[in-house]
């Protein structure tokens, strides 16, 4: 991993240390030949202490100007040794070049021009001289030049690979960055639930307090009026009394509507149990069964859905026992692939012509809302069905 990330570094240093070797061994002057060793070895040391991983790289400004003086001073070895290795390392500063310029933004175009400017004026033009420019061939020649074609060649196929790489990194960071806003987002809504659920109930709770405070008050009051007049005025007493009734019914059905409410609450907290009360209370007697079976944990779905599967099990036995005159109700419920399955059977009358109650566009609704689809159907041999599916988002199967 380590040679992965610094593979550009080691193959200029490689690239270099076989140019020094080659001017080592090169046929030339004395002076000449310390004169080029003394650039191969300036620009070799340069890069160990400027660019190897143990260094602090300079700064971008930095790096873009000592390219090209690397550029134009390593030319010098090359209109002396023309068949130089040293076109490799041009090569891999190409290359260099073109991640640096993927990474940047907006983009510095003009490095690499002037990088091929300085390249071109060592490597194409020296050996462009005998062409024969009095004709457009010998232009066509030059601009097609295999050092030419390869320089570029070099540069924009690296660019292309490299900013590939960058784009998928890129990608690959987002999705994360996005996987982790989808966790917590999960987190925040199971905690929003979870608050709303304690809101609703310190709701009906404030309200059961409310309602029966105020009652009960009223209620005293008319106690402690009857308590005065009940031996003198017994007309008077009848009418308190009648009006003590009146509040005793008006605050039974505020209870029963607030209890009704606080219970739908806990089941939707606890879905599964509040499915097997259903299944039990129908399961008491040997005249009717409810074959109940859930092949997930249904307290992980969102309340919404454990609203419409709680209500469509009441609704559906109901019409179970009342109009189909059933002894076996099934319901099951499955997540497949993300996707809910609930289907309720009985094997009472048939229904051959289905006529939409409020029980029926009740559950249609909210199937709906939901973006699920419902099917009402006979059941095989006998008896009515009802099959829906509903998307969930994520499969929680145990």
């Amino acid at each position: 991993m380590h040679f992965k990330n610094n593979a550009g570094f080691y193959l200029r240093l490689i690239s270099l240390l076989i140019v020094i070797l080659e001017i080592a061994v090169y046929n030339l002057n004395i002076p000449i030949k310390i004169l080029l060793l003394g650039i191969a070895i300036f620009v070799t040391l340069a890069e160990c202490l400027l660019f190897s991983p143990w260094s602090r790289h300079p700064s971008d400004k930095f790096t873009e100007y000592f390219s090209y003086f690397v550029f134009i001073i390593l030319g010098i070895i090359q209109i002396f040794i023309k068949q130089s290795f040293l076109v490799i390392y041009y090569y891999v500063l190409i290359v260099t070049t073109a991640e640096y310029t993927v990474k940047q933004n907006p983009k510095p175009k003009h490095i690499i021009i002037i990088q091929f400017i300085i390249y071109f004026c060592y490597f194409v033009i020296p050996r462009s001289l005998k062409l024969n420019y009095h004709s457009w061939i010998g232009y066509v020649q030059l601009v097609l030049a295999p050092y030419n074609v390869q320089f570029w060649s070099t540069y924009f196929i690296s660019y292309l690979y490299l900013n590939l790489i960058a784009k998928n990194n890129a990608i690959d960071s987002l999705n994360k960055e996005l996987i982790n806003k989808v966790d917590q987002l999960q987190e925040y809504s199971s905690k929003i639930k979870e608050l709303t659920l304690i809101e609703e109930r310190q709701r009906i709770s404030q309200n059961l307090h409310d309602m029966l405070g105020h009652s009960l008050i009223g209620l005293r009051l008319h106690l402690d009026a009857l308590n005065q007049v009940i031996d003198t005025n017994p007309e008077k007493s009848h009418q308190i009394l009648d009006k003590s009734k009146d509040i005793i019914d008006h605050s039974l059905v505020e209870l029963r509507e607030t209890v009704n409410e606080l219970k739908e609450t806990k089941e939707l907290a606890d879905l599964q149990s509040a499915l097997d009360e259903l299944k039990n209370a129908i399961s008491v007697s040997e005249e009717v069964k409810v074959d109940l079976k859930t092949y997930f944990d249904v307290n992980k779905l969102d309340i919404t859905v454990k609203d419409l599967i709680y209500k469509t099990c009441q609704e559906f036995i109901t019409n179970s026992i009342k109009h189909g005159h059933s002894s076996l109700i099934t319901i099951k419920l499955r997540l497949i692939n993300s996707e809910m399955t609930f289907n309720l059977s009985n094997n009472g009358a048939d229904a051959k012509n289905i006529v939409a109650s409020n029980g029926i566009n009740g559950i249609k609704h909210r199937v709906e809302k939901l973006n699920g689809q419902v099917n009402f159907s006979n059941n095989d041999p006998s008896g009515f069905k009802t099959d829906i599916t509903i998307p969930i988002g994520e499969n929680i199967n145990d």
